[in-house]
């Protein structure tokens, strides 16, 4: 596994927030090019997993109108880090149906969320790389 070298400041002026989101893109199987992303919100609504996924799955699920919940549950990622998992499923209008995945994490009073989509095939392969992202996930030192 590759360690992504970036590490920097930046000073922000008075009234802006940094919402920065992480995109990684992965192997191409030929029906999807795959990009996982990764959020982090420094001020979560809960210091609970469960909570903190709730807040964010209500609002995925209303944006996705047609998306049907495969799975909504607590895991242990690789290593044994607990996490919330997300899958759903919808079909595009091209008829290939397509899974989203998200990993909800809380550590050190920091919320993470891996998000990618999938094929039905690499759901069961390249999701799975998703998780040991997640489980790799080595925050900053606190402040």
């Amino acid at each position: 596994m590759k360690t992504v070298p970036y590490s920097f400041s930046l000073a922000l002026p008075d009234g802006w927030e940094d919402r920065t989101i992480y995109s990684f893109v992965g192997p191409d199987d030929g029906d999807l090019q795959h990009i996982i992303t990764l959020t982090i919100d420094d001020s979560p609504v809960s210091d609970a997993v469960a909570e903190f996924a709730r807040d964010r799955i209500a609002a995925t699920m209303a944006s996705l109108q047609a998306a049907e919940k495969v799975k909504d549950d607590a895991i242990q990622l690789p290593g044994g880090r607990e996490a919330w998992e997300l899958v759903y499923k919808w079909v595009p209008a091209d008829n290939t149906p397509r899974f989203g995945k998200c990993l909800y994490l809380l550590i050190d009073g920091v919320g993470y969320v891996f998000t990618g989509t999938f094929t039905k095939k690499t759901i069961k392969t390249i999701a799975l790389e998703m998780d040991q992202m997640a489980a790799a996930l080595t925050p900053p030192p606190k402040k």
